[in-house]
């Protein structure tokens, strides 16, 4: 009987081991999979957009160009491109159909908000996936979900019924209490799909429950030979120094990598940017961010994994279908859209950099949010004369006569760099795109931190003056004093290399350089640029070491 048992319990282990090598054979040789990526589409209908406003109601467009006020009046102060989501949504689809991807991940922020745009986008993916045969599957970010559902927003279950056929109805395993889930794509990879949400709010979270779930999951995907397609809305790794990053980020990326999972499809920043980071045993973790398609450049990914091989590419919108356009656009707003969209596209973004400047800036809005000043109050008219007084500072034009910042600037005793910009906006836009872009060392130009700081000084003397007067007219010997103040050439190098360290700080990749196509290897160290910091300290430490290197280099 003891002989019996011992043999059976042979043959029981050699089986359990024989079982385990064979899942780590169909893990080691998943095959291939073809998929296409793409994130904070913001799509929304008709119904919640409403008409294309009047330009005499349009906000926040103090200081923009001529030619940009009359194209972009009704421009996002976020850059997206509202009323030419369903256009450009719709191109996204087309093409995957038309392509060989044999899937689309869409990473959060799917709409607005608005419960109409949800069902009208469902129904919008229900039809791709019956014309072209492939599988969409979706997660939620930041702006799907409510904290309570009402008749214009929905909660978090209703979005998993909402979206039933696009990842929840056939999910695998669901997280009781999220949106997370996991899904079957094909014989090799399996779906992690994270709710990083706190609902009602914009950061993210992944709370102890959620990483509980995350942990079984990767734990089931080895058991079934499986390898993982991990997405989430919000950063699991940094992608600039002065990033906000979820509670615990570098916990959760270490638990991560020395799971087994490599790489996490993200969103969230609007912006095109690969980072890594390597735990203590050794492991690398990949977060690829793709920018907002909705916003310039209208990004998203074509990705192929063979093993550990993951290739990418960026591709981007540069053309729209004119029929699916539903707004009553003038004839030039029509001829930009339908004739160089890519154009269009940029110069939108660049009115949405002048409207967030001027509601932030030239505007109480945020401030009196801040400090919950009424506006029937002394004190919010107050605020007000004082944020439209900063707000014209900042509308100065660059070149010309009269006060301009040039004009400015050569009081002070510096000659500004040419451009073709006209405006500060024009100039913080050219600096935002390069990141937004991605690959930034080949897409952003570094002179224009310096014209941006040149326009600053220039703005903050006169804007000082007009703060000083009681009608708001500059006085110009005033202006030259504090001109002359701003512009020491003493002082110059050291504010210089301040600004370009802050900026770089919001602005510059962390880690690794090729943001748009290259080919990472999930069980190698990156190759190129370091792994991101691990803690505020080294995030200080590096950004004062930039500033040395820039004021001495």
């Amino acid at each position: 009987m003891k002989r019996t048992a011992k043999r059976f319990l042979s043959v029981f282990l050699c089986l359990s081991l024989l079982a385990g090598s064979v899942a780590l054979t169909a893990a080691a040789e998943a095959g291939e999979l073809k998929l296409l990526v793409a994130t904070d589409t913001h799509f929304q209908c008709a119904a919640d957009l409403g008409e294309l406003p009047a330009p005499e109601t349009a906000q926040y467009t103090d200081g923009m160009t001529e030619q940009d006020a009359a194209l972009f009046y009704y421009a996002s102060s976020q850059g997206q491109m509202n009323f030419e989501s369903g256009a450009i949504l719709q191109k996204l689809l087309d093409d995957f159909a038309a392509g060989e991807e044999d899937f689309l991940l869409l990473s959060g922020d799917l709409t607005g908000g608005g419960r109409q745009s949800h069902l009208a986008l469902a129904q919008l993916l229900r039809e791709n996936e019956q014309k072209s045969g492939k599988r969409i599957f979706v997660v939620n970010g930041n702006h799907d979900c409510a904290a309570q559902a009402d008749e214009r927003h929905i909660s978090m279950p209703e979005f998993c019924e909402i979206y039933a056929d696009f990842g929840y109805a056939e999910a695998r395993s669901r997280h009781a209490e999220s949106a997370s889930y996991t899904a079957e794509l094909n014989e090799g990879y399996r779906l992690l799909a994270i709710d990083s949400c706190i609902y009602g709010a914009d950061d993210g979270e992944l709370n102890a429950s959620v990483s509980a779930w995350i942990k079984d999951e990767i734990a089931q995907a080895k058991r079934d030979g499986k390898r993982l397609v991990a997405m989430m809305h919000h950063s699991i790794l940094p992608h600039f120094e002065l990033q906000p990053m979820i509670p615990n980020y570098m916990d959760h990326a270490a638990s991560l990598a020395d799971s087994g999972v490599g790489l996490v499809f993200t969103g969230h920043l609007h912006a095109n940017d690969i980072s890594c980071a390597e735990t203590e045993s050794g492991n690398v973790l990949y977060d690829v961010q793709t920018g907002s398609l909705i916003a310039s450049p209208n990004a998203y990914r074509s990705v192929t994994f063979q093993g550990d091989t993951v290739a990418l590419e960026s591709r981007f919108i540069t053309e729209i279908d004119p029929n699916r356009l539903t707004a009553d656009y003038t004839p030039a707003q029509w001829d930009g859209l339908t004739n160089d969209f890519a154009d269009y596209a940029y110069r939108y973004f660049e009115a949405g950099v002048c409207k967030w400047l001027n509601r932030y800036l030239g505007s109480p809005y945020k401030v009196a949010k801040m400090l919950k000043l009424q506006p029937d109050t002394k004190a919010y008219a107050a605020l007000e004369t004082l944020m439209s007084r900063l707000g014209a500072a900042v509308q100065l034009d660059l070149y010309g006569d009269g006060m301009t910042v040039e004009h400015i600037a050569a009081l002070g005793g510096k000659q500004i760099a040419q451009s073709d910009c006209e405006k500060l906006y024009q100039v913080a836009a050219r600096i935002m795109y390069g990141f937004y872009h991605g690959n930034e060392a080949e897409t952003s130009d570094a002179r224009y931190t310096e014209l941006l700081l040149d326009c600053v000084k220039a703005s903050l003397a006169y804007g000082a003056c007009t703060l000083a007067s009681p009608n708001g007219q500059a006085w110009e010997p005033a202006v030259a004093v504090l001109a002359r103040v701003n512009f020491c050439r003493a002082a110059e190098p050291a504010v210089l290399s301040l600004a370009q360290t802050l900026a770089g700080g919001f602005t510059d990749d962390l880690s690794y350089a090729q943001d748009l196509d290259t080919v990472l290897v999930l069980n190698e160290p990156a190759e190129q640029g370091d792994a991101v910091p691990l803690s505020l300290f080294v995030k200080i430490w590096n950004l004062l070491k930039e500033f040395f290197i820039r004021l001495f280099a």
